[in-house]
C-alpha cells in the first residue's frame, strides 16, 4: 500500500482514474466532466472519471474477467492487494460517474439506481457484480501512469491512471452529482481551451492530453500505454520571477498563476 507520510505532510491517498478514449471527426476523444463548483476539491477543472478508493474494492471475492490482480500487479509495480484496489476502483469510479458499467456477461440494460446506490455508498460495487451474476471485466484497462501530490499540498492523492477503450454497446452519460456537465470532448480542444483561460485543466490531467492529442488513434493511445513507464511521478515545485507555479514532472513542465502572479 501506500507509505506513511512524514511528520507535517498529508498522506497521500490512493486513488484510480479512467480515461476513455474514442476515435473522432478531429482526433481522439476523451470522456471527461466538469466537477461542480460545491466541490470541495478542483471545482470547475475538467476531469475524467475517478476518485479515492473504497476498502471495499479490495474485496477478493469479487469475480474478474478478462486479466488478474497479479497481472496488474506486475505491470503497476504493487502488491497484489493494492492492484486489486485500485483496479477495482478505476472500474467502480467509471460507473458512478458515467453509467458504463464494464462486467462480463455484459448487461446493457439501465442500473441507473444502482449507480446511484453505488456512488452515494448504500451498497458496495461487489454487491452488484454479484447480484448481476457477472464478473468485473477489467480487460479494457491499459495502466498510464502513476501521479502523486506534491508533498507542499494539504490534500494529496496517489492517482493511478488507466486509459480504455469501452467495448461496443456501452453508454456514457452525464450521471454524477459531483459535475456540472460532461460528455466526450476532443483532446486538443480542451488543451486549448485551458490555455486560452475557458477551462481549468489540472497539470496530471494535461499530461495525458497533451499525449492523446498526438496519438492518431485510439488504437495508438492504447499501443502506446503498453510502452509507457510507471515509476510514481512526484512534481517539484517553485516559483518564478513572475510569481507563477512551475511544476516540474520529469520531463513535463506546467505554469500556473500563483497569488503573486503578474502575468
Amino acid at each position: 500500500m501506500s507509505e506513511g507520510s512524514t511528520v507535517g505532510v498529508a498522506q497521500a491517498r490512493l486513488a484510480s482514474t479512467v480515461v476513455a478514449v474514442r476515435d473522432g471527426e478531429s482526433g481522439v476523444e476523451v470522456w471527461m466532466m466538469r466537477r461542480a463548483m460545491s466541490m470541495a476539491f478542483a471545482p470547475g477543472a475538467m476531469v475524467f472519471p475517478g476518485g479515492g478508493v473504497d476498502p471495499r474494492d479490495a474485496d477478493p471475492s469479487i469475480p474478474w474477467s478478462g486479466g488478474s490482480a497479479e497481472n496488474f500487479a506486475d505491470r503497476l509495480g504493487t502488491d497484489t492487494e493494492t492492484a486489486r484496489l485500485v483496479v477495482a476502483a478505476a472500474l467502480r469510479e467509471l460507473f458512478e460517474e458515467t453509467g458504463a458499467l464494464l462486467i462480463e456477461p455484459m448487461v446493457l440494460q439501465d442500473h441507473e439506481e444502482e449507480r446511484r446506490q453505488v456512488e452515494s455508498r448504500e451498497r458496495s460495487m461487489a454487491d452488484l457484480v454479484v447480484e448481476l451474476g457477472g464478473a468485473m471485466n477489467v480487460a479494457p484497462l491499459e495502466p498510464w501512469m502513476r501521479w502523486v501530490t506534491p508533498d507542499s499540498e494539504s490534500r494529496r492523492y496517489d492517482t493511478f491512471f488507466f486509459v480504455a477503450v469501452l467495448p461496443a454497446g456501452i453508454s456514457t452519460g452525464s450521471v454524477s452529482s459531483e459535475g456540472d456537465s460532461a460528455g466526450w470532448e476532443s483532446a486538443q480542444r480542451v488543451l486549448d481551451d485551458g490555455k486560452a483561460g475557458q477551462c481549468i485543466v489540472l497539470p496530471p490531467t494535461e499530461s495525458v492530453l497533451r499525449a492523446i492529442a498526438r496519438a492518431a488513434s485510439a488504437r495508438e493511445v492504447l499501443e502506446g500505454a503498453a510502452l509507457r513507464p510507471l515509476a510514481a511521478i512526484v512534481p517539484a515545485v517553485t516559483i518564478d520571477g513572475n510569481g507563477d507555479y512551475v511544476i516540474h514532472a520529469n520531463d513535463e513542465v506546467f505554469v500556473r498563476p500563483g497569488p503573486g502572479s503578474t502575468r
